[in-house]
């Protein structure tokens, strides 16, 4: 049985483990204490981390069933695989998005993420590959059917009709349907770094009307091309290497994001031409392509051949 004393509006509990607990609380609270039967209840009513401990291994235990039921997803030790894709280990936050999409036999979010892994295995970073979907999901950035997500980002008119340019060197010529590159090597991949060299991008949560910038772009950004996602819960700027302006945004009364009207899954027929060609751009500048990193476990032949599969399933409005 457990000690309880209270002096003023702080009780100290003597558990049956020989721990002791401390905290300020009101009188209902201290009554829910004095009744508590277990160690365990009291935690739970004194210790809100405990809760959470006790949650999230619940939760970890329920994941876990699930993985060993799934025909797409397995597990060795404790980490996840989605060996059909690649040999590389599956995030926790887009494992639980596979098997949701498997249990409710929604094939064109399997296939979405599918494709999305596919692309996220490119990604030489072992960092963007653990968080880039949680942070899409936070940010409520959606996954396009080829894979590619949608990201937001502000930049300044120019003279030029349609023509647009950064706000914060206004050296980049940027169009609709043209993708906008800069060498990956040249871009800031600490993690941690918020605000730093690379192509930034938005989510629709984060952005704000005139935020560096007078014009709101919808984007495409391929996972693969992602070079830092802060890790934090409050900053939803991510940086890459390239992305292709979709579409001009607009904003609402707050100058909050009014985001694309589309769900994971979306048809995009810009993309088809940047996965089979692996090119993308004006005559003058058609030099993008998915590059395949040398990662163990991963060969150019069968990257090559997901990314023609990608292609013929992705098509819009033209045969291969």
């Amino acid at each position: 049985m457990q000690k309880v004393i209270k002096i003023d509006n702080k009780v100290t509990v003597f558990l049956e483990n020989g721990e002791v607990v401390e905290k300020e609380v009101t009188e209902d609270e201290f009554k829910k204490v004095v009744e508590a039967q277990t160690d365990e209840e009291v935690l739970k009513l004194l210790c809100p981390e405990y809760q959470k401990s006790i949650e999230s291994h619940n939760n970890a235990l329920t994941l876990i069933e699930k993985i060993q039921k799934s025909k797409l997803l397995s597990m060795r030790g404790d980490v996840v695989y989605w060996e059909e894709v690649s040999c590389l280990s599956v995030p926790e936050e887009l494992a639980k998005a596979i098997i949701k999409a498997e249990e409710e036999h929604n094939e064109l979010k399997i296939s979405t993420y599918r494709n999305f892994w596919t692309l996220m295995s490119l990604n030489p970073d072992e960092r963007c590959r653990k968080n880039l979907f949680w942070f899409l999901q936070k940010y409520g950035m959606t996954i396009s059917r080829c894979g590619f997500f949608v990201g937001y980002r502000n930049v300044d008119k120019t003279e030029e009709e349609n023509v647009f340019t950064d706000h914060h060197s206004h050296t980049f010529k940027i169009r609709i349907g043209e993708m906008v590159t800069m060498d990956r090597d040249k871009c800031d991949t600490v993690q941690e770094n918020t605000c730093s060299t690379g192509l930034h991008i938005g989510g629709r949560g984060w952005l704000k009307k005139n935020y560096y910038g007078d014009t709101g772009l919808a984007c495409l950004i391929n996972p693969a091309d992602v070079v830092a996602v802060p890790p934090y819960d409050n900053y939803g700027k991510l940086r890459t290497c390239a992305y292709l302006p979709m579409d001009i945004i607009h904003y609402d009364e707050t100058s909050n994001v009014i985001p694309l009207d589309v769900e994971d899954g979306f048809d995009c027929s810009y993309v088809t031409k940047v996965i089979y060609e692996g090119t993308m751009g004006t005559k003058e500048d058609s030099t993008y392509k998915i590059n395949i990193p040398e990662i163990p476990g991963i060969t150019v032949e069968s990257i090559q051949d997901k990314l023609l599969e990608i292609a013929k399933e992705c098509i819009v409005c033209r045969e291969l």
